[in-house]
């Protein structure tokens, strides 16, 4: 059987629609916001508005990247879905150091027991809080993808406790792994990893590998592997310009890689309209797609890209 497990329940996958598979939709009661002041997400009402709009777009679906432990609310996601009508795929897992404390319970706690956490919060239901002390409330709001990150070293020290644990979960569970990547950095040692484990390929969304979209290499490499690439830094314009990541998007096409690329914008408040920003959530529908249909792309491969790809990717097997 499969299923999209979203904080409102379980959905077949063909219901998901048109989907960003990565955006942040709430972020609080992390140490992160100090450092970090563009992470200050903490409005439920900003939130809920930047929700309607991307609805208004043409948008059905969008995954909140952000994990346990680093400012997830579960209430808080399922509230604003049910209110907005934007399904919602939420996190479990982890993020990058920064977001915890330096004696965060993530970094002392054993493989076994963190990959029965992220299990038990896709089985049972997400915790709420953890961001200093272990969890021990829970909700019944399920997540239904396992968020993971690597740093530039790729899959290294703890980092590869962590990744283990989440494979672990991802085995146990039949959901995907979100992987941060430092522009893929680890991305195919993590293909490999997750093979030990009996875990095909796209079972592994991997984020941010176009913040360089001018060398390809790494790209096709990644596509290669069977595992997708997610192309989020779309409206981060301080990494490349439309025209870059346009031309990216149709080399890997041309190389025969249309199944495996999907888009999204992974926001901080700086781009969301509902924090006074000029582009939002809603830029992928209202300007990207038409730059990619002005360069050639047709409606069945943006189809491809925005709806028959996240629900490949974001599939359960249960």
């Amino acid at each position: 059987m499969e299923c999209v497990t979203t904080v409102l329940g379980d959905i077949a996958p063909e219901q998901l629609g048109f989907c960003q598979p990565h955006e942040h939709v709430y972020i609080n009661g992390t140490v992160a916001l100090e450092t970090h002041p563009e992470l200050r997400l903490t409005s439920v009402g900003q939130a809920l508005a930047e929700l309607r709009l991307v609805k208004a777009s043409g948008c059905d679906a969008v995954v909140d990247a952000q994990p346990g432990g680093a400012g997830r609310d579960p209430l808080v996601l399922r509230e604003v879905s049910r209110l907005s009508g934007v399904t919602i795929v939420a996190s479990t897992g982890y993020h990058v150091p920064f977001f915890y404390p330096e004696d965060h319970w993530l970094f002392t706690t054993g493989e076994d027991a963190l990959a029965e956490h992220f299990n038990s919060e896709i089985q049972t239901g997400m915790f709420g809080g953890g961001g200093y002390a272990f969890p021990d409330v829970r909700t019944d709001v399920r997540a239904g993808v396992i968020k993971a990150a690597l740093g530039p070293r790729g899959l290294a020290g703890r980092d590869e406790t962590l990744f283990r644990a989440a494979v672990q979960a991802a085995a146990a569970t039949g959901a995907a792994i979100l992987l941060h990547t430092d522009k893929g950095a680890g991305a195919l040692d993590a293909v490999r990893v997750m093979a030990d484990a009996g875990l095909a390929p796209d079972r592994l969304l991997v984020c941010h590998v176009d913040r360089q979209a001018t060398d390809y290499g790494i790209h096709e490499a990644i596509a290669e592997t069977g595992a997708f690439l997610e192309y989020d830094t779309i409206t981060l314009f301080q990494h490349h310009n439309n025209a870059e990541e346009v031309l990216l998007i149709d080399h890997m096409i041309k190389q025969g890689h249309l199944d495996r690329l999907l888009l999204s914008t992974d926001p901080t408040a700086d781009r969301l309209k509902s924090h006074g920003a000029p582009v939002g959530m809603d830029y992928i529908r209202t300007a990207f797609l038409p730059l990619l249909r002005a360069f050639g792309l047709t409606e069945s491969m943006l189809d491809r890209l925005c709806r028959v790809n996240p629900a490949r990717a974001l599939k359960r097997i249960v």
